[in-house]
């Protein structure tokens, strides 16, 4: 009897597995897939809004109740501290609770807490206040946190042959909800107040949540499956140069875009005359460049053979664009809005190139080091990328404000632009002279690679 009980385990598990096992023709999605992206992206897009609600409107709020400046810094920087900290356990748990399952309970705590936060207006008493401010914000984080590193599991593990694709779906569908943030959210709040946005953006999530539960399939970790201890995994992981290489480059993407964006207006409107709402109508337009060309850099990165030949010349445009925006004091240019426009811009389109294929990377390079191709290999490298992430929007407004208050705004960019410009010349060395990719990922059981060929769990010097 416990043989036959295994065996309907194994069997329902298999069942769970379907998706990973179904791969779509060439250039398309299975109907599953479609119905799998269209959740992701959807509840991506609220992740988005979720990250930048109370940019428009909460600090007003706050300083009209006394709140120091430094205070309400700390209330946003503590978001993304928590998805840091918290993102490694969820990646430990997922395949344990169900990714799908852990993904809908995480999206339904923060849209609970969203509304909750809405409410927080009427206490009255500035202390408990901001206490209560904190603590709905680090259980948004923690739900948050299980979004999106379950959503690039699953993209991981059911998109087969299309990764880079769902990854670039998930982007765009963030990058949206950013976008949209003073358009809807600021909207309510002129419209309703303090709560609207709030209420709305929540009860949102939970109905997005109950969707997702009936449109996703279940994805869970096949049975008996004995997970192996995680600092082994950990060391394994970070003795691949690929993966070191793409830890970076996430870190170094999340850094520039979140400096850049919590500094520009004050320069802008200093040194530009440019306005508040003009620089949302700049964010909006060159936020939308993201959206476009990141679908582009998703079809490029299916089809590069070696994915550090298209991260390269992405970081070195990023560079340029960064020197280009204040100007850099190297260039002797005179600051202008249209310089500020096209180094925006330039920015916001190459850093697509550069961000999508490191998930792919990263979990190929873990397969060829020796950790096995499951539901547990994705999950752990998912939680890597979303702490790489999150850590460098937690570190990158703080230190790029040190640098604006010790030697101004164009400084701080300059800076920003020379450490992106010198790692696009050691990932370039990565690419061409050490053939990085083809030695070290998974594809080096391809013929493409010769004459590096492997097998796929081979590494070759790594």
């Amino acid at each position: 009897m416990c043989r036959d009980s295994s065996a309907k385990l194994l069997e329902e598990s298999r069942d769970d597995m379907v998706l990973h096992q179904e791969e779509a023709p060439p250039g398309s999605f299975t109907a599953t897939q479609k119905k799998l992206l269209a959740g992701l992206a959807l509840a991506n897009m609220l992740n988005g809004s979720l990250v930048a609600i109370m940019i428009p409107f909460f600090p007003v709020e706050a300083t009209s109740r006394g709140v120091p400046q430094t205070t309400i810094s700390a209330l946003f920087s503590c978001f993304a501290i928590g998805q840091m900290v918290l993102s490694p356990v969820v990646g430990r748990l997922a395949p344990v609770l169900g990714v799908t399952r852990l993904y809908n309970i995480g999206l339904s705590v923060a849209g609970v807490t969203t509304v909750v936060f809405g409410s927080l207006n009427y206490i009255e008493n500035t202390d408990l206040f901001v206490a209560a401010c904190f603590l709905t914000r680090l259980v948004e984080s923690a739900g948050m946190a299980a979004v999106t590193t379950c959503g690039y599991t699953i993209a991981g593990s059911q998109f087969l042959g299309r990764v880079n694709t769902a990854v670039a779906w998930l982007g765009c569908s963030l990058t949206a909800g950013l976008a949209l943030t003073p358009i809807i959210w600021g909207g309510l709040y002129a419209i309703g107040g303090f709560g609207a946005p709030f209420y709305t953006l929540g009860a949102v999530m939970l109905v997005v949540a109950a969707f997702n539960s009936w449109l996703m399939p279940s994805v869970a970790e096949e049975a008996g499956r004995a997970r192996p201890p995680f600092f082994r995994t950990l060391l394994v992981f970070l003795g691949s140069t690929d993966n070191l290489i793409c830890m970076v480059t996430v870190f170094m993407f999340s850094t520039d875009f979140s400096t850049v964006d919590a500094s520009i207006a004050p320069y802008a409107d200093a040194v530009l005359g440019i306005t508040p709402a003009m620089i949302g109508v700049y964010l909006f337009v060159t936020t939308s460049l993201y959206v476009v060309a990141n679908y582009f850099w998703g079809w490029l990165a299916e089809r590069t053979r070696i994915p550090f030949a298209l991260i390269a010349p992405c970081l070195m445009f990023c560079s340029v664009g960064l020197l280009l925006l204040a100007p850099s004091p190297l260039l002797g240019l005179e600051p202008s809005k249209w310089l500020l426009g096209t180094g925006m811009a330039i920015e916001q389109v190459f850093f697509g190139g550069a961000f999508t294929p490191c998930y792919k990377v990263m979990l190929d390079a873990s397969i060829a080091r020796g950790l096995e191709d499951s539901l547990t290999t994705q999950s752990f490298v998912s939680s890597v990328l979303q702490t790489m992430f999150t850590m460098g929007v937690a570190v990158g407004p703080v230190s790029g404000g040190a640098l604006i208050d010790a030697y101004g705004f164009p400084v701080m960019t300059t800076v920003l632009a020379l450490i992106t410009m010198a790692f696009a010349v050691l990932v370039a060395i990565k690419a061409f002279v050490r053939h990085g990719c083809c030695r070290d990922a998974a594809q080096a059981a391809n013929n493409n690679c010769a004459p590096w060929k492997r097998s796929k769990y081979e590494t070759i010097g790594a």
